[in-house]
């Protein structure tokens, strides 16, 4: 029943629905005071972003078939914590199909006078992404990212633009470079398979080859420089603080690429990285209240582990104690992401 509302609230927004479904959801939101509240933010978010949408229609159904997401977390025992958490999950969906704008610029297109259409995919933190471009390349985006790419590719090379993680397998064309620009440097392909970590707010951009070759590129004024040349294997790490760049060869890849299985991995990792994975695999707040804790390294794999369970793990490999303090319920009937204190 509830993906059904889910379902006539998408083809509300379309233009999509018969009389009859139009009586069916208002009748439902007249009598569920939750999903009209779920509703409501849908409204808004549809107006917010309706001076920016194409003049084509959009299939937001389709997009929400096609776009498929993995969501681990405790299950806690509370119904609407349920109930906001689909809406979340859905809202990002639905964002990402309603976020499509004409784009004029060269990073997608040739020429000014020949604009594309240009679509946004986000996912929030603890959500796992898959999708495929139009040109067929593989995207699997990590929690908490964006990619930012054409509907249609034109032009010469086949731009996107990445914010988080992702990993891509990119359909070879040689006649059409496949370029992902970040932040800071640019990855420049013809068809292979990478990861590419740029997170805002971190003071570096790595990328792991697993198969064909890849260039990374820095742009200054207008040029294009060269700064590797990438074979699988390999691993580069571009510091933006000092606007270095770091190339090594990994024997084990999995540290890096196993999160698109689902799989939580640490290898010789420092609490803090343990942390950082930790707060973004579960959506999960995590602090660290002990120094001496910064001398070991964690190594182990995970999949679909509640974080009890990791954490339990993690303790008896290091004198390690947890306190998992409870999400909180908001005044908006939402609750807050639970805290970990790591001891």
């Amino acid at each position: 029943m509830q993906e059904k509302i889910h379902i006539l609230m998408s083809g509300y927004f379309t233009g999509n629905l018969t009389d009859t479904e139009n009586q069916e959801l208002r009748s439902h939101l007249e009598s569920n005071p939750t999903d009209r509240k779920i509703f409501e933010d849908y409204r808004l978010l549809w107006e917010e972003s309706g001076q920016k949408i194409a003049l084509k229609p959009i299939d937001v159904e389709d997009a929400l078939s096609k776009t498929k997401l993995r969501l681990f977390f405790k299950k806690f025992n509370y119904l609407q914590f349920f109930q906001r958490a689909a809406a979340v999950l859905l809202l990002s969906v639905l964002f990402s199909s309603a976020y499509i704008y004409y784009y004029t610029t060269t990073d997608f297109s040739d020429r000014n006078e020949n604009p594309v259409i240009v679509q946004e995919i986000s996912t929030i933190f603890g959500v796992r992404s898959k999708f495929r471009l139009s040109d067929g390349t593989l995207v699997n985006l990590n929690s908490g990212s964006k990619l930012i790419f054409p509907t249609e590719f034109s032009g010469k090379t086949r731009n996107v633009e990445l914010v988080g993680e992702a990993f891509f397998d990119v359909t070879p064309n040689p006649a059409r470079p496949f370029i992902v620009k970040t932040s800071e440097i640019n990855v420049k392909v013809l068809g292979t398979a990478f990861d590419l970590q740029a997170y805002p707010g971190t003071n570096m951009i790595s990328t792991t080859l697993v198969h064909g070759k890849v260039v990374l590129e820095r742009e200054s004024d207008g040029i294009s420089r060269q700064l590797a040349e990438l074979k699988p294997s390999d691993r580069a790490v571009f510091r933006t603080d000092g606007k270095v760049i770091n190339v090594s060869v990994e024997e084990d890849l999995d540290k890096y690429i196993a999160w698109k299985d689902g799989k939580l991995v640490f290898f010789n990792d420092p609490i803090e990285n343990v942390a950082e994975k930790l707060g973004n695999w579960y959506n999960v707040t995590v602090k660290i209240n002990n120094n001496e804790l910064k001398r070991y390294r964690f190594t182990a794999t995970f999949t679909d582990e509640p974080i009890e369970q990791v954490l339990d793990l993690l303790s008896k490999s290091s004198p390690i104690k947890y306190q998992i303090k409870k999400a909180k319920k908001l005044a908006d009937n939402s609750y807050s992401m639970r805290e970990i204190i790591i001891n």
